[in-house]
This record gives structure tokens, C-alpha cells and sequence, in this order.
């Protein structure tokens, strides 16, 4: 179950993982049940309450599982676009990201993988490595504008009503 905001997971920085190991394969499974219950681009590991610093982001047709990923080149050119969270459901805004980065990660099996991603795969990348690093989108705003998101935000989770089992 994707956690939601303010819940303390979202911003605990994330640990790295070694391929194979019980809390990679473990980070690695809960990220695709998970994610084939949403509907999102991408979803990392502490949105589930795991340390893991391990991703699944779908890139082109193909979902990746990304171990340990980093980003090693951003472009000076900024691109500011609407961005969501699945731990903020309803909440979106518009956030200024590098429109080219290059990622260094391991691939399940520890291979290594290099991707230079544009645009909008860039734009998930980014978005999931500040998740394992506990950044969140809604910390790239302007402090006013984020004070305003998140008071209506908070206003709106306390209207819903509880889903209790």
C-alpha cells in the first residue's frame, strides 16, 4: 500500500541495496504489486515504507526496476511541468526539473546500467531518486505556494472519509 503524506516514511533517506539480497528482492517485489494496482509512472521504495533505495519506473513501454540508481549529469536547461504523487492523490503542481539527466544503476541482477533520459522520463527519474533521498515534489515549490498546496491538501484528507476495514 503506497504511503500517503505526512506519514514520516516519505522522508527517511532511503539505504543503499545489494542485488539479490533478501531487502533488494523483498523492495523488488512489493514495488510491482504495488505498482500494478496504480496508476502512475513511476514508485520507489520508501513510498511503501521500505529503506530500500530501489525504484520501478516505467521508461518507454518497459517498467525498470533500478537498484541503488544516481544521477550523474543534469542539464542546466530547467523545464517546469505539472507533476502528481501518489502519495499526495488529487495533488499536483508545477515543478521546475532538469530536462536531460544521466542515471547510473543495477539492474536486479547487478548489472550495471547507464540511461540519459529527456523530458518526461527524466522528469520520473528525478521525481523517484528525491523519494529515495526524502525529497518530495511538493519541496521544489516556492515556500508560499507549497505552505497553500499542502494546507488545502490537508483540509481535503481530513473531509474524506475514513476507509476503515
Amino acid at each position: 500500500m503506497v504511503r500517503l503524506y505526512p506519514d514520516p516514511c516519505l522522508r527517511v533517506p532511503a539505504r543503499p541495496v545489494t542485488p539479490g539480497a533478501p531487502g533488494a528482492r523483498e523492495a523488488a517485489r512489493c514495488l510491482r504489486e504495488a505498482y500494478a494496482q496504480v496508476e502512475g509512472l513511476g514508485l520507489a521504495a520508501p513510498q511503501l515504507g521500505l529503506e530500500s533505495r530501489v525504484v520501478l519506473v516505467e521508461l518507454g513501454q518497459e517498467n525498470m526496476l533500478l537498484l541503488n540508481p544516481r544521477i550523474t549529469y543534469r542539464s542546466q536547461e530547467r523545464v517546469v511541468d505539472t507533476e502528481g504523487c501518489l502519495s499526495f492523490p488529487g495533488l499536483h503542481a508545477g515543478v521546475a526539473r532538469a530536462r536531460e539527466v544521466t542515471v547510473e544503476a543495477l539492474l536486479e541482477d547487478g548489472s550495471p546500467v547507464e540511461l540519459s533520459l529527456q523530458d518526461l522520463e527524466a522528469r520520473v527519474i528525478q521525481h523517484e531518486i528525491d523519494h529515495l533521498d526524502g525529497i518530495l515534489f511538493v519541496d521544489h515549490l516556492p515556500p508560499r505556494i507549497r505552505e497553500q498546496l499542502l494546507a488545502g491538501y490537508k483540509a481535503q484528507r481530513e473531509e474524506e472519509p475514513s476507509h476503515t476495514a
